[in-house]
């Protein structure tokens, strides 16, 4: 087994050391620091540059890259810099402080651990895999063809599984950790035999990380190859939650802090597309559903606003009715803008610059006023049969909000769009109020039994 195996260091030991270590001590050991204001900055040292763009905010106890994007904390800079693990990072940051790591074994802390280890070795063999001349040609061609440049490819860790079976097996089979690896659901027993194989193969990779900047789990676009989904995603583990997880927050939180609004799309190269144009305060959803746990999230963040930027088609519209139940139950404050038809976010982001998005962001809608008006065009003037229909797909967005003053009012203002009641409305959503039988012929036929 590797170095480390069956090794814990508790959660609180290694907040112990970020919060002891002299982040600028560190960093300078290795980086010429220029004192600037509240900060330091240097050239990074992580790719090649003439003005300096890298950051370090003793503050706030971490490094940024203007440049590459590249960011986190002292850990993560061990680790970067002296290609570490994280177990090593943290070992030798706790000697020179004098931080006892000795704790119990707790065998769910242990397991987390395992599988931070397994994911930062994966990220790494996939970001080698992407820029290795050969092996990431295609990979770095379909990229390209997103219109993703080498500087946004690296800020944002993407990589690639090649088309074997045992690329990545073989690596943690030689460090010891194909059990870790299994349980980060990276690898897996073969069905008849011995022996692990990848899960990703012939897929161009995205890290998700957690907001401070560590990889959790990946996304994977099948190219060059036929057997498979187009988009697959790492399984859920101790480390990674989707439904607690949004795409990009790692890059993004600065951005959201200072805006105090966050940009959702639903997907990874959407998100980045449009932080490579300068909207750096998008993130994207890692599944199709929108939860509480990611509206604390972006409350963390401090987001008082979200925007959600979406398809101009019916896969659009269908978005917006989905994510309106999770937004009006937590009483968020949501507007939506629409691209133009034919048009996905890293795509009208490209054609149109920074300055065309946040023009359409400037002109983005209300959550209520665009889902009354896609369900009902025509509103109070619409048939009875036009609003009971637009009534059944609200029941699901209406059944998400718990009773209450936003509940209330949320009846009131659909009951003003249709011009009915609040409490025909009401009635009508609780589904107490039938749909009355067409006379004569059109009757629907009894029921035989």
């Amino acid at each position: 087994m590797g170095q480390g195996v069956g090794v814990v260091i508790p959660e609180h030991k290694i907040q112990e050391v970020l919060e002891r270590v002299d982040l600028v001590g560190l960093i300078s050991r290795h980086v010429d620091l220029k004192k600037a204001g509240r900060e330091w900055k240097a050239c990074c040292p992580f790719h090649q540059e003439k003005t300096p763009s890298f950051y370090v905010v003793p503050e706030k106890r971490f490094y940024f890259c203007h440049g590459c994007r590249a960011s986190g904390d002292a850990v993560s800079f061990v680790q970067r810099y002296l290609g570490k693990t994280f177990l090593d990072a943290v070992r030798d940051l706790a000697r020179e402080l004098g931080v006892d790591l000795e704790a119990e074994q707790d065998p769910s802390m242990r397991e987390r651990q395992q599988i931070k280890e397994a994911t930062d070795q994966a990220a790494e063999h996939f970001r080698a895999m992407l820029w290795q001349q050969d092996e990431g040609r295609s990979a770095r061609a379909y990229i390209a063809s997103r219109g993703v440049s080498e500087e946004t490819a690296m800020a944002f860790g993407l990589g690639w599984a090649p088309l074997e079976w045992a690329s990545l097996t073989e690596r943690f089979q030689k460090l010891g950790m194909l059990e870790w690896a299994a349980k980060a659901g990276l690898v897996l027993k073969r069905n008849s035999g011995d022996g692990y194989y990848d899960f990703f193969r012939s897929r161009v990779m995205v890290p998700i990380r957690a907001p401070e900047g560590r990889p959790i789990a990946f996304g994977g676009r099948l190219i060059g190859a036929d057997e498979g989904p187009k988009y697959l995603n790492s399984r859920e583990s101790r480390l990674y939650n989707k439904s607690e997880t949004l795409f990009g927050m790692d890059q993004s939180r600065d951005e959201i802090r200072k805006r105090k609004a966050a940009v959702l799309v639903e997907g990874y190269f959407d998100a980045i597309g449009l932080h490579q144009v300068g909207v750096r305060h998008a993130v994207a959803l890692c599944s199709t559903n929108l939860t509480a746990g990611h509206m604390q999230v972006l409350k963390r963040a401090e987001a008082r606003e979200l925007i959600l930027l979406l398809d101009g088609d019916s896969a659009g519209l269908a978005a917006v009715e989905r994510l309106s139940g999770p937004l009006l139950a937590a009483g968020a404050t949501a507007r939506v803008a629409l691209l133009p038809q034919g048009d996905d976010p890293d795509t009208f982001a490209r054609r149109e610059g920074q300055e065309g998005v946040e023009r359409l962001l400037e002109g983005a809608h209300p959550l209520t006023s665009h889902l009354f008006a896609s369900l009902l065009p025509e509103g109070k003037a619409a048939s009875f049969e036009e609003k009971m229909a637009a009534l059944e797909r609200l029941k699901p967005v209406v059944g998400q909000v718990p009773v209450g003053l936003v509940r209330a009012t949320l009846f009131s203002a659909v009951a003003e769009h249709f011009g009915w009641r609040p409490a025909d409305v009401e009635a009508a959503l609780r589904s107490k109020v039938p749909l009355p039988k067409p006379a004569g012929g059109d009757a629907p036929p009894s029921n035989p039994n």
